[in-house]
């Protein structure tokens, strides 16, 4: 394991999605109409799937803190209906998630 997991951030029909197709995170799936409510929960949630499926213990945290996410965010979406005025176009980003664990296995 590299020491992050990328985990895609969408904002769908109202609610703020975050999963991940890496290996070491599989299974991600967090959503909520609140941004900072789904946001902190990936950590929570990376903790108790990688020690389910990986049998290690690990601290995960953003790469980023959520002010930083948030404003990427906004910028996203303003450039996105800048872009497309039919609102068709839907942002979304690739974030790491960081590891205590750091260069394993």
């Amino acid at each position: 394991m590299s020491g992050a997991i990328g985990v895609l951030y969408k904002h769908i029909d109202g609610a703020h999605f975050f999963v991940s197709y890496d290996k070491e995170g599989a299974g991600l799936c967090v959503a909520s109409t609140d941004l900072k409510t789904a946001f902190d929960e990936v950590a929570k949630q990376l903790n108790v799937l990688f020690e389910h499926n990986h049998g290690k213990k690990s601290n995960f945290q953003p790469g980023v803190p959520f002010e930083v996410f948030k404003r990427a965010t906004d910028a996203s979406w303003l450039i996105a209906k800048g872009a497309d005025q039919s609102g068709m176009m839907i942002p979304a980003s690739i974030q790491p998630w960081m590891s205590n664990l750091g260069v394993q296995q």
